[in-house]
């Protein structure tokens, strides 16, 4: 969920979700509040189009748009289809080579992902890793593909110590 202009939402063909206005809240909530809305409603972009009033320079009232903006995505969604990640499960990634010859990992376990859509995959891979207290994936078989593209796979799941190593 991320601040987006409406210059910018328009040039990338983003579809306005709806309108969102906030009345009264502490600045400090304000971007908090359009996050969880975005999230909510299935968006991935909001922009600030109107501020109401502020507080100390900051907004506290204020009407945002919430976008989804995304090249494949499709134009009307079934909300009961979408598959959304968990809050915290945006910091499991794909493990690196480096990191699967560093000792600081640990495997967690396998996990079986059964038939999904492409576009799901990632989204699911990282929800069950994250699920195992795992940070990192690392797909071992594909079982399924649907047009070259994987949609059941095994993965192996990874708990890595947060290092930076450059080769």
């Amino acid at each position: 969920m991320a601040k987006i202009s409406e210059t910018s939402a328009r040039l990338l063909g983003c579809q306005l979700l709806k309108a969102h206005t906030i009345k009264d809240a502490h600045p400090n909530n304000v971007d908090r509040e359009l996050k969880n809305v975005t999230f909510q409603s299935g968006g991935s972009h909001y922009s600030i189009v109107e501020v109401l009033e502020t507080r100390k320079r900051r907004p506290s009232s204020v009407v945002a748009a919430i976008y989804q903006c995304s090249a494949n995505a499709p134009q009307e969604t079934n909300n009961a289809d979408a598959v959304k990640l968990l809050p915290g499960a945006h910091q499991v990634k794909a493990i690196t080579f480096a990191e699967i010859e560093n000792t600081a990992c640990k495997v967690l376990g396998s996990q079986f992902i059964k038939e999904t859509t492409p576009e799901n995959l990632e989204v699911n891979l990282a929800n069950e890793a994250y699920m195992m207290s795992g940070n990192r994936y690392q797909v071992t078989k594909i079982v399924a593909t649907e047009h070259g593209a994987p949609t059941s796979v095994y993965a192996d799941i990874y708990r890595c110590k947060h290092q930076t190593a450059h080769y």
